[in-house]
């Protein structure tokens, strides 16, 4: 009882309060609860000794993976050491409270109603001290008691499951006075940090909490916080760095643990230590010192806050964002990694300011550094990908970052050298957003002279997205462009290329204006004859698309002739009609199908063979004995073909043009002409 007498006297008479001397706000009703949990610190020295240090490890249920590793040989038993501390320069003026804290820890058994005053004391020495001029020797004092372990011990000593003593604040209020002390804590702190986030972050819900537990806890976080800047201010320049890193990283580690409760008070501190980082004129010059990882992993702890699932408040986790944006140049320094971020929780973050929040966050990137964001989405976006088409959507949705992603979007296209981005055909998909690339198109058009397959059927594949979303205005200089480019792929090795081409060849004929057919007729006479070669062609597909633009094109040009033979499949008659349809053009039309014999299948130079018979007839007629000897020498190398029937059928065609006219002809030299092989 005298005891409690004294130690409730003491928290009244000394000379400046904890909560006068920290700036902390204590209700009177609390100063009332707080003596009665003094008071009931003092009962507490009735119990046995406490346990060494390492005796709480093997409380059940006690977590242990984010313990700090202790030597074996630590324990809580401080030797009495052989010296006094009468050499200490502010013994004089504090000699009540060193003798205390000596006792202390030269004590083998330590009371628990002496904790605090322990505490309270070494708060009250350093801060004496310093108005008595420079602490000197206070650092060895320190060193030499071991009072950061000592304070380690008292954390790691206190019950994980509740909140009963204000052991956890004194102990925080302890050590951010001992930071102001030079070399104190030197090769402690990370000990010590790890010590504090445990036994404060891995105590139950607060709302599990009696009313004066809460408090504590509040009182608690809150010197935590200050704790946290005074050790930062009070390091020195050669180790702000690593102290830094340290905070950092133990308080990431924190934010992955499977309890809210713990998640949140990381979380918390992370908030409050970033946004100090800043605002305060000391702490800011030390904000340099954090590594871009760390700074990057926050960023990617602030955005997974605002997840549908976090049980982090959505306004506080945008304030976040905000603080984030405020300093872009500090915070978005792994662009490529918070994107990526991004694209992975997007559409689990679906209220309103959160998404709002993110949406701000892409502008900004996209505004600040427009090629950075457009390579890596174009990275990590597959073909397709609604959450990439949601980010582009925010991205472009003003004129300024739309203007500097189109305009790196360009430079892109054209240095592209393996591939053309998927996220651009995925983005082609949405007709909003095929109205705001349309400015990319010219650019687009030129990839179709690049020597890569896949970068031309990626091409294609975009304007089959994006032309059926524009305005046949809109369209028209592009698809001008875009014509000539088309012809040469219908007969491209590959057989995507060549259906794509002859698709978006109809397409084109199917969408010509009054005022453009004119133009139009002269470009789709000479896509006749390959579309009539690709009818036999080995590719289902392709044959499919072939029949449906050349069907399109006879109804452009109105031949109903050649409409009824398509319409009826009558392949072999189509090649007659194409003569018949464009006499004038019969030389033009022999000459375009001469490079056909040396096409890569069969079926095709099988055709080639058999529509060059049909139209050399003429020659023969006009007896052009010139011409036809080069049509004889074009078709000479097929007679060794590999397929016997190509094979038969130029051996014939060369006999039949070669043979003078009076010659009668055979009736099967002329049905082989006219019929085709099935």
């Amino acid at each position: 009882m005298l005891k409690c007498k004294s130690l409730l006297l003491h928290y009244s008479t000394m000379e400046q309060p904890l909560h006068v001397k920290y700036h902390l706000k204590v209700p009177n009703q609390y100063i009332k609860k707080l003596s009665l949990v003094l008071a009931f610190d003092c009962k507490m020295a009735e119990r046995p000794p406490i346990r060494s240090r390492l005796a709480w490890q093997e409380e059940v249920g006690a977590p242990q993976e984010l313990r700090s590793p202790l030597d074996p040989k630590q324990v809580d038993v401080v030797q009495p050491l052989q010296i006094d501390a009468g050499w200490l320069p502010v013994y004089q003026f504090e000699r009540r409270r060193v003798d205390s804290i000596v006792s202390f820890v030269s004590s083998p058994e330590k009371e628990e109603s002496q904790k605090i005053p322990f505490l309270q004391n070494i708060c009250d020495l350093c801060y004496n001290s310093k108005r008595h001029g420079p602490p000197q020797g206070l650092d060895l004092f320190c060193q030499r008691y071991g009072l950061a372990e000592n304070i380690e011990v008292l954390l790691e000593e206190e019950p994980r499951n509740k909140l009963r003593t204000a052991v956890r604040w004194n102990a925080m209020l302890a050590i951010a006075e001992l930071s102001a002390v030079e070399r104190a804590l030197e090769g402690k702190e990370a000990s010590l940090l790890q010590a504090c986030f445990s036994s404060v972050f891995l105590l139950p819900p607060e709302e599990k909490m009696q009313d004066m537990g809460r408090y504590l806890f509040l009182k608690t976080m809150e010197a935590m916080d200050n704790m946290l800047q005074a050790l930062v201010l009070g390091s020195s320049a050669s180790r702000v760095s690593e102290l830094l890193q340290n905070i950092f990283q133990m308080l990431l580690t924190f934010t992955t643990s499977e309890r809210e409760c713990v998640q949140e008070r990381a979380v918390g501190r992370i908030e409050k230590m970033s946004s100090a980082l800043f605002r305060h004129p000391t702490l800011a010059s030390c904000a340099r010192y954090l590594r871009t990882s760390e700074r990057t992993d926050i960023v990617l702890v602030f955005i997974e806050a605002m997840r549908d699932t976090s049980i982090f408040d959505k306004k506080r986790a945008t304030d976040l964002l905000d603080m984030v944006m405020e300093f872009p140049d500090f915070w978005l320094a792994d662009l490529p990694k918070i994107m990526r971020c991004i694209h992975k929780n997007l559409d689990s973050i679906n209220t309103a300011p959160a998404r709002q929040s993110v949406a701000s966050l892409l502008l900004l990137m996209a505004d600040r550094r427009p090629g950075k964001v457009l390579t890596t989405l174009l990275r990590i976006a597959p073909p397709g990908d609604r959450t990439a088409l949601d980010m582009w959507d925010m991205m472009i949705s003003t004129p300024r970052p739309l203007k500097k992603i189109l305009k790196n979007l360009r430079k892109r296209l054209l240095v592209i050298d393996s591939m053309f981005p998927e996220g651009v055909i995925s983005g082609s998909e949405s007709p909003d957003m095929a109205r705001k690339i349309q400015s990319l198109l010219p650019q687009v058009v030129g990839l179709l002279d690049h020597s890569n397959t896949d970068v031309k059927r990626r091409v294609l594949t975009f304007f089959c997205s994006v032309m059926g979303h524009l305005k046949r205005e809109e369209a028209r200089p592009t698809v001008e462009q875009l014509e000539e480019k088309l012809l040469p792929l219908f007969d491209d090795e590959s057989s995507q290329l060549r259906e794509l081409s002859i698709c978006l060849f109809r397409e084109r004929v199917q969408s010509v204006m009054v005022h453009d057919k004119k133009r139009i007729k002269s470009y789709v006479h000479r896509a006749l004859l390959p579309l009539f070669f690709r009818l036999s062609d080995q590719s289902n597909n392709v044959a499919k698309a072939a029949r449906e633009a050349l069907l399109g094109a006879a109804e452009l040009l109105k031949w109903k002739q050649l409409r009824h033979l398509v319409r009826t499949q009558q392949t072999w008659r189509i090649g007659e009609s194409l003569l018949e349809q464009n006499k004038s053009r019969a030389q033009e039309l022999l000459s375009q199908s001469l490079p056909y014999l040396r096409d890569a299948q069969a079926s095709l130079r099988e055709a080639a063979v058999r529509f060059i018979g049909l139209a050399a007839r003429p020659l023969r007629d006009r007896r052009e004995e010139e011409k036809l000897a080069e049509i004889c020498s074009a078709l000479q190398p097929l007679e060794t073909d590999s397929k016997s029937f190509v094979r038969s059928l130029a051996a014939q065609t060369i006999v039949i043009l070669s043979s003078p006219r009076e010659q009668p002809r055979s009736r099967w030299a002329l049905q082989a002409l006219c019929c085709w092989r099935r």
